[in-house]
């Protein structure tokens, strides 16, 4: 099996079976993304436990790359520092936003995302999700 096989698997394992897909009504943050062109619809919902966040979870409806997107970033965010969340999400930024970004610079949860890289007009299907939770974060402030 090769890499980019195993990375159209990995994206399609998370569209199908999302991660961390909840509603998201009571958590402490909740931040919205839209992509009226194509028809994304992300919330994000945040509960944090000191500097921590300590449940991520989404809800909305997209196509396979933004919910596999969404899901990954639950996955990846859940459990860290905001500090740990603000570098993955300027990360995340820059990585699809730069084309020189190095892919080895990707943590492991999120290196599915990586062909999309290759496919301008998927990109912001990614960073609906990211965006989402970077507006969660300035919400929350460093408190």
């Amino acid at each position: 099996m090769t890499t980019q096989t195993a990375y159209k698997e990995a994206l399609l394992d998370h569209y199908r079976n999302p991660r961390n897909k909840a509603e998201t009504g009571d958590a402490q943050v909740v931040c919205r993304g839209r992509n009226p062109r194509c028809g994304d619809d992300i919330e994000i919902g945040v509960d944090f436990e000191g500097d921590h966040l300590r449940r991520v979870r989404f809800r909305g409806r997209g196509c396979s790359i933004c919910i596999a997107s969404a899901s990954m970033m639950t996955e990846a965010a859940t459990g860290k520092t905001r500090e740990e969340v603000r570098g993955l999400t300027d990360f995340v930024t820059r990585w699809f936003g730069d084309d020189s970004a190095a892919d080895s610079e990707t943590p492991g949860v999120l290196r599915p995302l990586s062909p999309v890289r290759q496919m301008r007009a998927r990109r912001r299907c990614v960073l609906l999700a990211w965006e989402a939770l970077s507006e969660a974060l300035a919400t929350r402030g460093a408190a």
